[in-house]
C-alpha cells in the first residue's frame, strides 16, 4: 500500500472513530423495516428512531438519525433520555443532537464542554509513530512511551486506557463537539488545533470546517505545516470544504492528488461538510 492510500485510510479511520462515538453504537445490527440502512433519513426511519428513543431501547445511531433529519419534534423525548441514560458517551450524543436541533438549554452545552475538556488539556503526544518521510506506523510512539512513563501509566497496558484515550476517546469527543455545528465550539476547536495529538488536531480541523469558520483557515494551515505528512493530509482534508483560495491551495499542498480528487468530487456532488449526509 502506498503512502497516499495509507494516509487516506488513516483519515477514514479517524472518521470511523468519531462515528463510533457519535452514532454507530457497539453491536449495532438493526435495519429499518424497509430494508434500508438505519441511518437513511426517510420519514419512516425517523419516526421509528423517535419511537425507539422514547421507549428507552435505542442505540446512538437512532439519536444520530434524528439529528441528521432535523427532527425538532423529538427534542422533548431526547431531553427526557438525557436525564435517564448513564453512559457518558450516550449522554454526549444526545446533548450533541439537542444542540444541533436548536435546544437552548445550556445544560447540554455545558455537558459537552465538560466532556471535551480532558482532550483539550491533555499533553499526551500522538500514539502513532512517524518516520522521516512523515509516514505513520502503529504505536506506541517513543514520545508516547516517554510520556506514559513520566505520568506513571502503561502506554498500552491491560486496560488500554491511555492508548484508547489518545486514539479514540479524545478525538471522538472533539468530533462530537464539532458535530454540534454550534459557533460556541470555535475557540475550543482552535485550542484543539494546538494538541500534540494529531488525531485531535484533525477532528478540530474538520469541526472548524463544519461550522465554516473561515477565520480559522490560517490556523489549520499552520497546524498542517507543523505535522508529519500523513497527519497534515488528514487535517488538510477539512480545507476542501471552504470556498477559499488559501484553503484550496493548501489542499493541493498537503493532500495527495488522488485523495484530494475524491474529496472534491464528493463536495461537488453536494457534500457540504465533513459529516453531512
Amino acid at each position: 500500500m502506498n503512502i497516499h492510500l495509507q494516509g487516506a485510510m488513516r483519515q477514514s479511520l479517524l472518521i470511523v472513530c468519531c462515528a463510533l462515538l457519535a452514532s454507530s453504537a457497539f453491536g449495532q445490527t438493526d435495519q429499518a423495516k424497509s430494508g434500508e440502512p438505519l441511518h437513511e433519513t426517510n420519514k419512516d426511519n425517523v419516526a421509528d428512531a423517535i419511537a425507539k428513543v422514547k421507549s428507552g431501547d435505542f442505540a446512538r445511531v437512532h439519536v444520530d438519525l434524528i439529528g441528521r433529519a432535523g427532527a425538532v419534534e423529538a427534542i422533548p423525548v431526547l431531553e427526557e433520555q438525557f436525564v435517564r441514560v448513564q453512559d457518558p458517551i450516550d449522554k454526549a450524543k444526545i446533548a450533541q443532537v439537542l444542540i444541533k436541533l436548536g435546544d437552548k438549554d445550556n445544560t447540554y452545552w455545558d455537558y459537552m464542554v465538560k466532556l471535551v475538556t480532558p482532550a483539550l488539556e491533555s499533553d499526551a503526544p500522538d500514539f502513532m509513530s512517524y518516520d522521516s518521510q512523515g509516514k505513520s506506523s502503529p504505536g506506541p510512539s517513543p514520545a508516547f512511551i516517554a510520556w506514559a512513563k513520566a505520568h506513571n501509566v502503561p502506554p498500552n497496558g491491560p486496560d488500554g486506557t491511555a492508548a484508547e484515550d489518545s486514539i479514540y476517546t479524545f478525538p471522538g469527543t472533539v468530533g462530537l463537539l464539532a458535530y454540534t455545528g454550534d459557533p460556541r465550539a470555535i475557540p475550543l476547536l482552535r485550542r484543539a488545533l494546538l494538541s500534540p495529538n494529531h488525531m485531535i488536531e484533525t477532528m478540530a480541523a474538520l469541526g472548524l470546517a463544519e461550522v465554516q469558520d473561515k477565520d480559522s483557515i490560517p490556523l489549520i494551515i499552520e497546524a498542517c505545516k507543523r505535522a508529519p505528512a500523513e497527519a497534515a493530509a488528514g487535517m488538510a482534508q477539512s480545507l476542501v470544504y471552504f470556498d477559499d483560495a488559501r484553503a484550496q491551495s493548501a489542499v493541493d499542498t498537503y493532500v495527495p492528488k488522488d485523495a484530494a480528487k475524491i474529496f472534491r468530487d464528493a463536495k461537488a456532488q453536494g457534500k457540504k461538510t465533513p459529516w453531512s449526509n
